[in-house]
C-alpha cells in the first residue's frame, strides 16, 4: 500500500472520530503551548543572562592575586600578616608574561597608604603600574593633559592622575602631592610614616573600578623601593580585547586553583587567587543551569503528561478500528501498514497542535514584551522574549519519538493477531 493511500485512510479515521480527536488535539494543543512557552521564555532570560556577562568589564580576563585583610579576634582590629615584596612580583609578572601572555596589563594596589593634601585628608584609589606598557591602550583619548608614561619612569616620582581627581582637589600638571606611606599600615593606627613628593606628570581618564573614583597611578618599582605595601597584583587583557574565550577562563581558573591558600576560616592570612572574569562566568552559567534544568523539568512533566494522552488515544483507536483491521489484513495488509496507519494519524494531531501552539506563543510573547520591559527596567536587565524557531521543531520530533516508543506495545499486539482473532475481538 502506498503512502498517499496509508495517509487518506488516517485522515478518514481522524474525521470519523470527531468528537475524540478534537478532545485529543485540544489537550495537546494546551500542553505543547505551555512547553513552546516555557522553553521560549528560558531559552531567552538564559541569552539574556550571557549578554550581561558580555557587555560587562566581568567578560574581559582577569587575574587577582591579593593576601586579604582579615579580623584578628585576639586584639579586636582588621589585620594583614603578608605583603608582596618586589621579588615576589616580578616572580609572578614572569610566570604570566610566559604562561599567560594574553594577561597583557599588571597593576598594583595596596590599602594602606592615602594622600594627605594641604593637611587634609583626600582619599583615592592607589594603583602601581609598569610604566613600560600602556594600560590605557585601546581607550578612546585617555590622555588629557601633560604626557604619558614611559619606560625611563621607572623608580622615578612621577605620577599620573584621572580627570575625577583632578577635577576634585584642583590638582594639575607640575603640582607636587605627598603620599604617606606607614610602617605598620593605618589600619594599626601606627603615626609612623614616610612622606613620598610626587610629581604629577600627566592627566589620564582612567577608573580602576566599576564606578568612577579618584585614581593616581605611579610606578610599582618606586613604590616598592619605598616602603609602599603591595597586598593585590591584578593582571588583565588589554582594553582593546572585546571579551574574552573560554579556553582563556579555563586557564586562568587552573592557576586559581593551584595557587589559592586562602580560605576565610582555616587560612585567612593565606593568598587568595581569584578572577572578576571567571566568578562572573560561573555565576552566569550558575544560572543559565538553573533556568535549563527548570525547563527540562517541566517539559519532562509536560510530555509525560502528552505521551499519556496520545497514547491513550491511540489504544482506542486500535480498539475502535479493530474490525477494520481485520478486514484490511484479510485482503492482504501488512503488519506494517496498520502500525503507519495509527501513528500518521497520531502525527497529525501533533503536528496540528504544535502549529497551534506556535501562532499562540508568538502572539503571547508579543503582547508580554512591553510589559517585561517596564517591569525589568528599574533592574538595568533587559529581556525581549521571542521563540526560537527549532523549539516547536524540537516539541515535535520529541513527541513523535516518544509516540511511536510508548506504542510499540499496543500496535504489536494488534498486528501480530490473525484476522479471525481480531474480528472475534470486536463482537
Amino acid at each position: 500500500m502506498k503512502f498517499w493511500d496509508i495517509l487518506r485512510i488516517s485522515i478518514h479515521n481522524i474525521f470519523n472520530n470527531k468528537l475524540r480527536t478534537l478532545l485529543v488535539t485540544l489537550v495537546l494543543f494546551i500542553l505543547s503551548t505551555i512547553i513552546v512557552i516555557v522553553a521560549s521564555v528560558g531559552i531567552n532570560f538564559a541569552g539574556a543572562i550571557n549578554d550581561v556577562w558580555k557587555d560587562t568589564s566581568m567578560s574581559v580576563a582577569d587575574l587577582k592575586i591579593e593576601y586579604p585583610m582579615f579580623y584578628d579576634s585576639a586584639t579586636g582590629n582588621h589585620s594583614r600578616e603578608n605583603f608582596f615584596d618586589k621579588v615576589a612580583v616580578e616572580n609572578y609578572k614572569e610566570t604570566i608574561k610566559v604562561d599567560y601572555p594574553f594577561l597583557q596589563n599588571m597593576t598594583l594596589s595596596s590599602e594602606f597608604e592615602f594622600l594627605e593634601l594641604d593637611n587634609l585628608n583626600s582619599f583615592a584609589d592607589i594603583v602601581m603600574f609598569d610604566t613600560s606598557n600602556n594600560i590605557l591602550s585601546g581607550t578612546y583619548n585617555y590622555l588629557i593633559d601633560g604626557r604619558l608614561w614611559n619606560k625611563s619612569d621607572a623608580g622615578k616620582t612621577n605620577i599620573w592622575i584621572n580627570n575625577s581627581f583632578s577635577e576634585n582637589n584642583n590638582i594639575y600638571v607640575g603640582d607636587t602631592i605627598n603620599l604617606k606611606v606607614y610602617k605598620e599600615g593605618r589600619y594599626a593606627n601606627d603615626p609612623s610614616f614616610t612622606v613620598l613628593k610626587m610629581t604629577v606628570a600627566g592627566i589620564v581618564e582612567y577608573n580602576s573600578s566599576y564606578y568612577e573614583s579618584d585614581s593616581i597611578l605611579f610606578d610599582y618599582q618606586y613604590a616598592l623601593d619605598n616602603g609602599v605595601k603591595i597586598n593585590k597584583i591584578h593582571f588583565t587583557e588589554s582594553n582593546i580585547v572585546e571579551g574574552t574565550s573560554i579556553s582563556k577562563l579555563n586557564k586562568i581558573n587552573s592557576f586559581i586553583k593551584a595557587n589559592n591558600e586562602y580560605h576565610y576560616k582555616n587560612n585567612p592570612s593565606g593568598l587568595k587567587v581569584y578572577s572578576d572574569a571567571v566568578e562572573g562566568r560561573n555565576m552566569a552559567m550558575l544560572f543559565t543551569s538553573l533556568i535549563i534544568i527548570a525547563v527540562v523539568v517541566i517539559s519532562v512533566i509536560i510530555i509525560l503528561l502528552s505521551i499519556g494522552c496520545v497514547s491513550n488515544s491511540i489504544q482506542i483507536t486500535v480498539e475502535q478500528n479493530a474490525k477494520f483491521f481485520g478486514m484490511m489484513k484479510a485482503i492482504g495488509m501488512r503488519n506494517s501498514v496498520v502500525k503507519s496507519i495509527v501513528r500518521i494519524q497520531a502525527i497529525i494531531m501533533i503536528f496540528i497542535s504544535i502549529c497551534l501552539a506556535t501562532a499562540v506563543t508568538i502572539g503571547v510573547l508579543y503582547a508580554i514584551n512591553p510589559l517585561l520591559a517596564t517591569a525589568l527596567q528599574s533592574m538595568g536587565f533587559g529581556v525581549t522574549l521571542s521563540m526560537p524557531f527549532y523549539i516547536p521543531i524540537a516539541v515535535f520530533a520529541i513527541l513523535t519519538g516518544m509516540v511511536i516508543l510508548f506504542t510499540i506495545k499496543s500496535l504489536n499486539r494488534i498486528s501480530k493477531m490473525d484476522v479471525v482473532s481480531v474480528i472475534s475481538e470486536v463482537n
